[in-house]
């Protein structure tokens, strides 16, 4: 079996490589826009022939400080943006009631949905492995294309100690957060077959509001985590939203977008920190099991007629 993990790898640019890191992103996010447009434009199907016919020598003009790996990386990165959007209209179809006869219908979307091309709206480049990035000077390093160049940058840590010598690193991506530049790195990890006799525990998860998880082990015992003051702070949250929306002025915007930062990562260190009590409950080698919600609607013929009788009464 095979595990692909993020490796999120902290950069220390000096002030004038990360002014060439910030022009690489700039340009690449061109670039993508450019693609994303003539892949709405082509009504979402194309495949990479097309892109090399009609897009890869017109984008070599275009910016002929971007080497010609990253240029085909361009398409990789728009193609695997729309398979994300059009998963994400899959799992959540349209539903809408007659309002004549009260009936609820539904129905699938796909990409021809969208009325516009997706934007990319934050910097962003994309590293192809030996190509673009590799690490150098024993791995104190790693070497990467700029707009006509490449550079050697430090970053957190010792390649050989970080990754090991079996793991398989994939395309990097290039982004800056809160002014600190990461190279996130996929990294697929050989592991063993999983076996159930090799699990202490095998644990069922509910995720809920009322309570924020509820478990279910082989043992049969179940256990309840109150998610009461994780419900009461939502609320508060809700309700300054809904105040500073209804005044609508500039000020309140930008409190709105920090309110929403802090929601944000206080969710974050709420499911950080169950996930790390749940752990530390059952113990290593335990097997967690979630639900799967995929495909749940609210088409009537899917209905309960007590979920029914909710609905009409």
């Amino acid at each position: 079996m095979t595990t692909v993990i993020t490796a999120k790898v902290r950069l220390y640019p000096s002030q004038e490589q990360a002014t060439q890191f910030k022009a690489v992103t700039k340009e690449y996010q061109r670039l993508c826009n450019l693609v994303s447009q003539w892949y709405f434009d082509n009504y979402c199907r194309v495949n990479r022939k097309k892109f090399n016919q009609e897009m890869y020598h017109y984008l070599r003009v275009e910016s002929k400080d971007i080497n010609s790996a990253m240029v085909q990386s361009t398409y990789r990165t728009v193609e695997a943006r729309y398979k994300t959007v059009r998963q994400q209209l899959f799992q959540h179809p349209y539903h809408f009631q007659d309002k004549n006869t009260g009936k609820w219908y539904q129905f699938n979307r796909d990409l021809d949905w969208l009325c516009k091309p997706i934007k990319f709206r934050r910097p962003q480049a994309d590293y192809v492995r030996n190509l673009n990035y590799s690490f150098v000077e024993q791995g104190s390093k790693i070497s990467m294309n700029v707009l006509g160049q490449r550079i050697k940058v430090a970053f957190n840590g010792d390649y050989l100690n970080f990754f090991g010598p079996h793991y398989k690193l994939g395309t990097a991506k290039l982004v800056q957060l809160k002014n600190h530049w990461f190279l996130h790195i996929p990294v697929t990890i050989e592991t063993d077959e999983w076996k159930k006799e090799h699990n202490q525990h095998i644990v069922g998860i509910d995720r809920g509001l009322r309570f924020l998880a509820t478990t279910y082990d082989e043992q049969g015992k179940t256990s309840f985590f109150n998610g009461k003051t994780v419900m009461h702070k939502r609320d508060k949250y809700q309700k300054l939203r809904a105040e500073l929306q209804a005044k609508g002025t500039k000020s309140a915007k930008r409190r709105l977008k920090k309110l929403s930062g802090r929601e944000n990562r206080w969710i974050s260190d709420v499911n950080h920190c169950l996930s790390k009590t749940l752990v530390q409950k059952f113990g290593a080698n335990t097997l967690f099991v979630l639900e799967d919600l995929t495909g749940v609607s609210f088409e009537r013929t899917n209905l309960s007629k007590i979920v029914l009788g909710l609905f009409t009464n």
